[in-house]
């Protein structure tokens, strides 16, 4: 796990969170104040921690605490500054989402921001490698969100604006022993665009792609607590996010031009919908916490569609699933605890299609020219899995803490069963040095798009995983830190797209696919005194697959050999603050086109003849935000005015090349075209206003 913070330990009971001034003694002369202590346990975690305001503070993170996790060490943007995280050598796939104790659709916008609001985040953890038992079918990163419980207050209302998106947050109590919030968001991007619009290139010339629908997303969020009692608190929990786009490609759009296929009509959307209830006891030996919970997801993309056709191509696919989980904090002596964790995932997946079959993996530089022929079908399957961990946590000596677990996974689909050791050790020097070691076993079950009849080989393994990690970290006065951590991790069984002409290709898809990333995270960080707070991280990484058929091993994709990071935050004054966020990492790694050939299935068309894999890479990739935010007043009520300017000496940042399709027009003209990892220099304004 990354911290940027030292984390303080709270005693379980607080001796005072809420007080009421109670009635005076009749006797004016011997007048008393009583104070009645009301203790609301759910207090304890309505209040954000140092570390997520840290994360909702950075410049260019635009108060979205997940999206500012691109600047934590190990982590980068796999495909750009908008694509979802690849964390120490991992794949983006190979994470896990959990938001309150249960499982998430996406916590990703498609366009760059997270489905949270920032005033509703309580808590964030990045575990990067080498965790416990508590979590399953994952072989990458844990993201482990907590939403802060809703405060105990009168209602009040927040409205936010910015040049991005538009949300409300309502929260206040509702009883005595009740609270709630809510929160709704909607991005702005559709004030960009007038339908009907065509694109057009930086040089000024139309692209051929006409906005139909702009792109748009929305989510919300809300929490209802009962504090039944001291000891009990029960709390309902619902979200949900939608992501849409639609778009016309003529015969100018590069798409087209490349994929002949996609020249007509396109629509996009994908949404989930989830409502989970929580229940947490309490005791001053155990901390038992249970939860049910039902997640919707979907997604659909149809492309193709003319007027003189009567259908195009598509591809949906839904998700349903019930979560059932608990997990048992048991105290057995002040030198031992227990921790028992159980989950069963009950998830139904239909797959609808009419379209081309794409076999391709991560391995592969270009998907977009290995169609095949045309499928359509219909796949209903279910993919139920469960596990029960068990982690002993033992104060060994005073200097030596260890913490031994195990898993036990059955997966239905895959008939497969694991058993996956974890292991961490703690050896405290001092008191403000520790040196960590963890090693853990991990697997997940292959993408579904892999393992479906038809579509897939449903005979694939499930991918498994070993990682190692060494670490030290030290405090130091002043609210100074340092820590550094070493790591390597083992994939195996990843899947590998079998080529036509080979004599098993009626597989599609088989585990012949190794992989490894090792690496060091180096991170020195200062909490806030004298005003001012920030950190700076230093990356090295290096991650590559193998083919082991072909006995070839690669660079991957997200390989990305060095990140530095700097983040700075100032109070100017009562009313002023700002700070700055400057990255620099290695540029993307790519494959060079070498040459161009016809496309065997369009006359007068034409597609990219690529060199070796990932064989190259861009520039140096950096970026420099920055952002103020002002204290004010909006018609006498507390607001507040935010400043941010992203990328602002407008460094041009390429992470992906195509050819020049207006260009080409034989197999003698290579013309290649690069395309710009984010936006150009760019301004934002917001407010927030409460009442």
């Amino acid at each position: 796990m990354l911290s940027l913070a030292h984390k303080l330990t709270f005693p379980l009971s607080p001796i005072m969170l809420c007080f009421a001034l109670g009635a005076q003694a009749q006797d004016k002369s011997n007048k008393m104040e009583h104070i009645e202590v009301h203790y609301k346990r759910s207090s304890i975690t309505s209040t954000i921690t140092e570390d997520t305001e840290k994360l909702i503070e950075m410049p260019g993170a635009m108060g979205d605490p997940l999206r500012a996790v691109f600047a934590l060490p190990g982590v980068v943007a796999a495909g750009g500054s908008m694509s979802e995280p690849a964390v120490r050598g991992s794949s983006p796939s190979d994470n896990i989402f959990e938001v309150d104790f249960m499982p998430a659709g996406y916590i990703f916008h498609d366009f760059g921001s997270s489905i949270f609001n920032r005033h509703i985040i309580q808590d964030f953890q990045l575990y990067s490698a080498g965790y416990g038992a508590a979590y399953s079918n994952a072989t990458g990163a844990v993201f482990d969100v907590t939403l802060r419980n809703p405060k105990y207050q009168p209602i009040n209302t927040t409205l936010d604006f910015t040049m991005f998106n538009a949300g409300m947050f309502i929260e206040g109590q509702a009883t005595d022993n009740t609270a709630f919030y809510f929160s709704a968001r909607k991005s702005t991007l559709p004030l960009f665009f007038s339908e009907g619009e065509e694109l057009e290139d930086d040089d000024g010339e139309k692209n051929g792609v006409i906005i139909n629908d702009a792109p748009d997303d929305h989510d919300y969020q809300g929490k209802w607590l009962w504090d039944i009692n001291n000891n009990n608190t029960l709390t309902f929990n619902f979200t949900g996010a939608e992501d849409s786009a639609a778009a016309g490609f003529n015969e100018r759009a590069e798409l087209a031009q490349k994929t002949p296929e996609f020249q007509g009509d396109a629509t996009y959307i994908r949404k989930f919908n989830s409502q989970s209830l929580l229940w947490d006891h309490y005791n001053k030996d155990y901390h038992l916490k249970v939860g049910v919970g039902v997640l919707d997801h979907s997604g659909r993309l149809e492309y193709g569609r003319q007027a003189s056709l009567s259908t195009g191509y598509f591809e949906q696919e839904k998700e349903q699933q019930y979560s059932y989980k608990a997990q048992l904090n048991y105290r057995i002596s002040p030198l031992h605890r227990l921790i028992t964790d159980f989950a069963y995932f009950d998830n139904e997946t239909m797959y609808t299609y009419d379209t081309f079959q794409y076999l391709c993996t991560e391995l592969d530089p270009d998907c977009d020219i290995k169609k095949g022929e045309r499928i359509s079908g219909k796949q209903h399957i279910g993919i139920d899995s469960g596990f029960i961990g068990l982690t002993h946590v033992w104060q060994v000596t005073n200097k030596l803490q260890s913490e031994l677990g195990v898993q036990l996974q059955h997966n239905d689909y895959t008939d497969e069963d694991f058993i996956s050791p974890r292991l961490a050790l703690n050896y405290y020097l001092s008191g403000s040095s520790t040196i960590i070691a963890k090693f853990g076993q991990y697997n997940r079950m292959q993408d579904v798009d892999y393992i479906i009849p038809q579509v897939g080989n449903p005979k694939l393994k499930s991918q498994t995983s070993e990682h190692f990690t060494l670490g030290f970290e030290q405090q130091l006065e002043h609210e100074w830190s340092w820590s550094v951590e070493g790591y390597y991790k083992t994939m195996d069984d990843l899947p590998l797209a079998i080529d036509a002409s080979a004599p098993d290709a009626h597989l599609l898809y088989t585990n012949q696919v190794e992989g490894r990333a090792y690496g060091v995270d180096l991170l020195v960080s200062k909490n806030k005194t004298n005003n001012w707070y920030g950190w700076v991280s230093l990356s090295y990484a290096k991650s590559e697959r193998t083919d082991t058929r072909q006995n070839i091993t690669r660079d991957y994709f997200a390989d990305t050999p060095l990140v530095f990071n700097a983040v700075l935050h100032y109070e100017i004054n009562e009313l002023w603050e700002g700070g700055f966020n400057f990255t620099a990492r290695s540029g993307q790694a790519y494959t060079p086109i070498v040459g161009v050939r016809e496309n065997p299935e369009h006359a007068n068309r034409f597609l990219p003849v690529y060199g070796d894999a990932f064989s190259k890479r861009h520039d140096l990739y950096h970026r420099l935000d920055i952002r103020f935010e002002r204290k004010t007043q909006l018609f006498g009520l507390d607001g507040k005015l935010i400043l941010e300017l992203m990328n602002a000496y407008g460094q041009d940042n390429i992470s992906y090349i195509d050819l020049d399709y207006k260009k080409v027009n034989s197999v003698d003209d290579l013309y290649i075209k690069e395309e710009q990892d984010d936006f150009e220099m760019r301004p934002s304004i917001g407010f927030s206003v409460t009442f």
